[in-house]
């Protein structure tokens, strides 16, 4: 009798201890919502840590503008892979293209169970329709537009009015304003 005990009470603490081993993995495709920041690399177990986030190319370049952060939806499974839909707060002018989220299996690379936190994404950066026309209109002219509503305010001085109040009138003066085509 002692020994059916023993073997019972041995027989739980090994499950018990096997449980407490996997307590960072999670099946992938239970999975609702990843979210992924720049600048944060991934957990890591069995390999190296990678970005979180990380641009490989596309129409719009990797330096045109990058995501703080990155929510992706898990759509369903496949049968193979979780199909993600990520989205980001950008501007109308991109959009993701391509995209591959990866994360590490627990305990071998096609292992359904993954590490906690081991998810990256790849994407690639492409222009909408509206952003390939800011491209095409006039050239550089979005960009001398952008300069003027943005940069050239801060940089025009405007006179202190003479009632020593220190109050400042909000119109630049008209010959400041640059002109709106500019011959190159």
């Amino acid at each position: 009798m002692k020994y059916l005990i023993t073997v019972v009470f041995l027989c739980l603490f090994v499950l018990q201890t096997e449980s407490w081993n996997d307590g960072g993995s999670v099946l992938l495709r239970e999975v609702q919502v990843l979210t992924l920041y720049q600048g944060r690399n991934t957990n890591s177990r069995r390999t190296s840590p990678i970005p979180q986030l990380q641009c490989v190319g596309g129409s719009a370049g990797c330096s045109s503008f990058v995501p703080d952060v990155v929510q992706c939806q898990n759509k369903g499974w496949d049968g193979i892979d979780v199909q993600w839909e990520c989205k980001t707060d950008m501007d109308d002018a991109y959009r993701f293209g391509r995209i591959e989220v990866s994360c590490e299996g627990f305990n071998h690379p096609d292992d359904p169970y993954i590490l906690k936190g081991s998810c990256g994404m790849e994407y690639t950066l492409e222009l909408t329709e509206q952003g390939q026309q800011r491209g095409r209109g006039g050239g550089w002219g979005w960009v001398w537009r952008r300069i003027r509503l943005q940069l050239l305010p801060g940089l025009v001085r405007l006179p202190e009015e003479p009632s020593g109040r220190g109050t400042r009138t909000a119109r630049a003066p008209r010959e400041a304003m640059w002109p709106e085509t500019l011959v190159a």
